[in-house]
C-alpha cells in the first residue's frame, strides 16, 4: 500500500540551486549527511544527524478533535547548529518552524512544503519582454549618441570627426560587450543565470549617469561661478560608479544585497578620503584641476560678472602664491 505524501522537503545551495528533495511520508523527518536520514545532504558543515523535524498537535485544541498541527525543529548533535529567522539555535534546542520560512544548515538552505498548505494559483506564461527590450535598446542608443556627441566636441573639424567616429563607436560596443559578458559569466557561476542584458542596461545607465553628472556639475559651476563643483565632479562620478557596481553585484548575488550595500559604501567611505588625501600630499590641494575646463554660451551665466579691477586684484594674489611655490621648489632642488 502506497503511503500518502504529507509534504515535501527541499535543500538549496546559497545561490538558490536545488541540491536534494525528499517526499515526507511519516513524522518525524531527519536531515543530515548520514545515509539513513530522510533528506541526505552533501555539505561538510552539516552533521551526520543534524535535524529532526516533528509535527505535533496543539494540546489546547486537541480536545475537540481538530487540533492545530505545528512543525517543530529539534537541533541534534551538531557544532554549527541551525539558523532560523536570523537567530542561531544550538544543540538541544527545539523551536517552531513557521510555514514558508527557510532554515540554514551550514551552506544549505532547507525549505518545507506541507500537503495541506494552500497552493498558489497557476501563473500565466511570460510574454515577450517588449518593455525590457525597448529599454535596453533605448539605453544603448543614448549611450552611443552621448559617445558620438563627446567625439564631436573633441574633434578639430568635420573630416577628423567622421574618420574617428566608427572606431570610437566600435570600441564602445566592444568594451560594453566585454564588461557585460564578464558580469554575465559571474552571474552564471554564482546564480545559474546569465542576465547579460540586465548587465548591459546597468553599464549603459552608469555611462549615461557619469556623462550627466559631468554636464550638470560643470554647467552649474559655470552658471553660478562655483568652481569647486567642477573641480570635485569626479567625487560625484565615484558615487555613480559605486551605485552601478552595487547593481552588478546584487544581480550576481541577490541574496547578499544588504551585505553588498554595506561593503560598497565602506569602500567609498574609505577610498574617497584616501584619494583626496593623496592629492593633497602630492599637489598641496584636494583636486588636480586648477580651473574650470568647460565653457558654455555666455547666455547661460547666472552669476554677475566680476569687475575688471577685482579680477586683476585676484590675479595679483594668485601670482604671489605661484611665485612662493616656485621659490619653494627651487630651494628644494638646491637642497637635493
Amino acid at each position: 500500500m502506497m503511503m500518502p505524501t504529507l509534504g515535501l522537503i527541499e535543500a538549496f545551495d546559497r545561490h538558490g540551486a536545488l541540491l536534494a528533495r525528499a517526499p515526507i511520508t511519516r513524522w518525524p523527518v531527519t536531515v543530515g549527511r548520514a545515509l539513513d536520514c530522510d533528506l541526505v545532504l552533501d555539505d561538510p558543515f552539516v552533521a551526520p544527524m543534524h535535524l529532526r523535524i516533528h509535527r505535533a498537535v496543539d494540546n489546547n485544541d486537541n480536545n475537540n478533535g481538530s487540533g492545530t498541527r505545528t512543525v517543530q525543529v529539534e537541533v541534534l548533535e551538531t557544532r554549527n547548529g541551525a539558523r532560523l529567522q536570523r537567530k542561531q539555535h544550538g544543540q538541544g534546542d527545539r523551536v517552531d518552524w513557521p510555514d514558508g520560512t527557510p532554515i540554514d544548515l551550514g551552506h544549505t538552505h532547507i525549505t518545507l512544503r506541507l500537503a495541506d498548505t494552500p497552493i498558489a494559483a497557476e501563473q500565466a506564461l511570460p510574454q515577450f519582454p517588449w518593455r525590457t527590450v525597448a529599454m535596453t535598446a533605448m539605453l544603448v542608443v543614448l549611450m552611443v549618441a552621448a559617445a558620438a556627441g563627446n567625439s564631436w566636441l573633441e574633434a578639430r573639424d568635420a573630416s577628423q570627426y567622421l574618420k574617428s567616429l566608427p572606431g570610437v563607436l566600435l570600441m564602445l560596443l566592444v568594451v560594453l560587450g566585454a564588461w557585460s559578458g564578464m558580469w554575465a559569466a559571474a552571474n552564471k557561476v554564482f546564480a545559474g543565470q546569465l542576465r547579460f542584458w540586465r548587465h548591459v542596461r546597468i553599464a549603459c545607465a552608469a555611462a549615461l549617469g557619469v556623462d550627466a553628472v559631468h554636464l550638470v556639475a560643470h554647467l552649474t559651476a559655470f552658471a553660478f561661478s562655483l568652481e569647486a563643483l567642477s573641480q570635485f565632479a569626479n567625487v560625484l562620478v565615484v558615487l555613480v560608479l559605486a551605485v552601478s557596481l552595487y547593481a552588478h553585484l546584487a544581480t550576481v548575488l541577490p541574496r547578499r544585497r544588504v551585505g553588498l550595500a554595506w561593503t560598497v559604501a565602506a569602500v567609498v567611505a574609505l577610498g574617497v578620503p584616501s584619494w583626496l588625501g593623496a592629492q593633497w600630499l602630492n599637489n598641496m590641494r584636494l583636486t588636480s584641476s586648477l580651473y574650470m575646463s568647460s565653457l558654455f554660451p555666455p547666455s547661460l551665466r547666472v552669476a554677475p560678472a566680476v569687475p575688471v579691477e577685482q579680477f586683476l586684484q585676484e590675479t595679483e594674489s594668485l601670482r604671489g602664491k605661484l611665485e612662493r611655490r616656485l621659490s619653494d621648489d627651487d630651494q628644494a632642488d638646491e637642497e637635493e
